[in-house]
């Protein structure tokens, strides 16, 4: 073995860890820093032209990360012999007879359908409405834990379609079963940031800029872990952002610790 060249290669390997672990922690220290300077310093939203909407309020709330597992459904005789493993972990249903929503709106969705879901859908009293895509077609409710909601999760939503005479047809359902709270000193509950804070984080790391409009902020839990069959879910601010420019996003920030990067 050549030692001379092993020694070089291994300070050269051993420079690069360094680096890289320089880098982390100096993003780390910056997403650290830009948190402190939003505690310290409150922001006139409305000097900068930026409109917010009535704030929830997440006073005296405790929170913390959870784990939960996909549900399997029947739908045919042959399903029961199934292991729960192997079962398809969505459902399509046809909605018989057809109901007929007043319009496309929240109060008229909610008031058309609620009976239906509570008596037909499985586990129906735990959705709420949160969506409508008019260009699609269909109405989408997500799976609450608690009393917040499972958020932007396609294992944990029901999606109702509607035809041009604003008829319910049919839906697609999805279900997370064995919620629990982690465990351990490193999952205890802690307090969530308020909806403000949350909102001042993204303007500090310039998702929100003058002019913009904030359209919606909801409490809930997001995934960070999303296999085939488990997931993880960490409490979490959504905002949504009509730009100046008119285009929209949607951010996602650590609802007790938002020192974590914005999704």
């Amino acid at each position: 073995m050549d030692w001379k060249h092993a020694t070089s290669l291994f300070i050269f390997v051993f420079l690069i860890i360094n680096i890289a672990l320089g880098f982390i922690y100096h993003e780390k220290v910056q997403r650290a820093n830009i948190v402190e300077d939003a505690k310290s310093e409150r922001i006139d939203f409305e000097k900068e032209k930026i409109k917010l909407p009535k704030l929830p309020s997440a006073k005296n709330v405790m929170m913390n990360i959870v784990s939960a597992k996909s549900a399997g459904f029947t739908e045919s005789s042959s399903d029961f012999d199934k292991k729960s493993e192997n079962l398809k972990t969505v459902t399509s249903n046809e909605v018989k007879p057809k109901i007929k929503l007043k319009r496309i709106d929240e109060t008229s969705i909610v008031s058309g359908l609620r009976d239906y879901i509570n008596t037909e859908v499985d586990n129906g009293k735990e959705y709420t409405l949160s969506g409508i895509d008019r260009k699609q077609r269909i109405l989408y409710f997500d799976q609450m834990y608690g009393d917040y909601p499972i958020l932007n999760n396609d294992k944990a939503q029901l999606a109702f379609s509607y035809n041009t005479e604003n008829e319910v047809t049919m839906y697609k359902q999805t279900y997370l079963k064995d919620i629990k709270e982690g465990l351990g000193k490193n999952n205890e509950k802690k307090k969530v940031i308020p909806a403000k804070e949350a909102i001042e984080v993204l303007y500090y790391q310039t998702a929100l800029e003058r002019g913009d409009t904030v359209t919606s902020v909801r409490l809930g839990y997001y995934s960070i872990v999303r296999e085939v069959r488990g997931q993880v879910l960490k409490p979490t601010w959504q905002v949504a952002v009509l730009k100046s420019d008119g285009t929209s996003n949607t951010y996602y920030i650590d609802a007790v610790n938002p020192e974590q990067p914005i999704l």
